[in-house]
């Protein structure tokens, strides 16, 4: 029989260890490696950490799960508002013998706690626009936790058993850096003459939600600009997870893992300039930035399926799906 409690001052050590034993894939990992030192710093430290968001679930006297919720931001970042909630995370002990069953008791926990405080609608994940969950950005190659993975058959079962919907398709995207050379074409041939490049290392946050949640990672921006007038016509951005990442992959415990160091959180292309490679062209410069800076070996992206544009870009630029997922949804109104 299983039994739920929300999180105590003794519990970091066990978050740890689920964390670890729930992304074992063999003998990989499916996620960025997770120490004490940063889930004290970017999860628990996070200034609107609230105890009483994440619930362990215990067969007996032994962990075999947890689950992390949080609020939405208002529309201004400021703050939170009441009005709907995420499910952050869910990690499941693989050798517990009902994994749906404890991912069930999960979700049951955490709907229950966001529903006593009046939420009216609930995500699994996020739907862009709205920002992601806060919590484990920068674990998925760098990127946000905007959906569950397929690969996880007991979370999505759990999901549609506790009567929760699937609202949108996603599909995680990685591409090796070294040795890569960006496809070169007529349009990104052109576009090197007509376009200079400004790139910016610290792009500034712009509220006090992005300020708690995101102010800690390192970014790259790349903006183009028409020589002939001067006006910006695309953009890139990625995050940087870990800017010093080892060579051959990490070694952590009982796991071993790639390294896993960034993701392209933003690209833009000025309506006029839509279909004509611009796109592309800004996209290829910022990886042959980072292929010569030597900064990442791996970059990712997570993108919703209904992007046929974006998908098709990096389908074309050479880059691997390598999962797709999920964002669950459920609605009390």
């Amino acid at each position: 029989m299983l039994t739920v409690r929300s999180f105590r001052n003794e519990d970091p050590p066990r978050l740890l260890s689920l964390w670890r034993k729930s992304q074992l894939r063999g003998n990989r990992a499916k996620l960025m490696p997770l120490s004490m030192s940063i889930l004290q710093s970017q999860i628990l430290g996070i200034p609107f950490f609230d105890p009483h968001s994440i619930w362990l679930a215990f067969a007996e006297d032994k962990a075999v799960g947890y689950i992390h919720t949080c609020f939405s931001p208002n529309e201004s970042r400021s703050g939170f508002t009441n009005d709907s909630g995420h499910i952050c995370f869910i990690a499941v002990d693989p050798s517990y013998n009902d994994a749906i069953l404890c991912a069930r008791v999960l979700i049951r926990a955490g709907t229950q706690y966001l529903r006593e405080r009046n939420v009216k609608e609930i995500f699994g994940g996020s739907i862009r626009p709205l920002p992601a969950p806060p919590f484990y950005t920068g674990f998925y190659g760098g990127g946000e936790a905007i959906g569950f993975f397929d690969s996880d058959v007991h979370i999505a079962q759990a999901f549609l058993e506790s009567g929760y919907v699937a609202k949108a398709n996603t599909i995680r995207y990685s591409l090796r850096l070294s040795g890569y050379i960006p496809p070169v074409t007529i349009n990104t041939v052109g576009w090197r003459q007509n376009l200079t490049l400004m790139f910016n290392t610290a792009p500034v946050t712009n509220n006090w939600w992005e300020s708690c949640s995101l102010a800690h990672f390192d970014y790259i921006d790349v903006t183009a600009y028409l020589n002939s007038s001067g006006k910006p016509i695309s953009r890139a951005r990625v995050r940087i997870a870990n800017p010093m990442p080892e060579e051959n992959g990490v070694d952590f415990g009982s796991m071993y893992v790639e390294s896993w160091d960034a993701t392209l959180t933003d690209i833009r292309v000025h309506p006029e300039y839509h279909q004509s490679g611009v796109g592309a062209y800004t996209l290829g410069e910022m990886l042959r930035q980072l292929v010569a800076q030597k900064m990442v070996t791996r970059i990712e992206a997570h993108v919703m399926e209904e992007t046929k544009s974006l998908n098709m870009l990096l389908l074309a630029m050479k880059w691997e799906k390598i999962d797709t997922g999920k964002i669950y949804y459920k609605s009390f109104d």
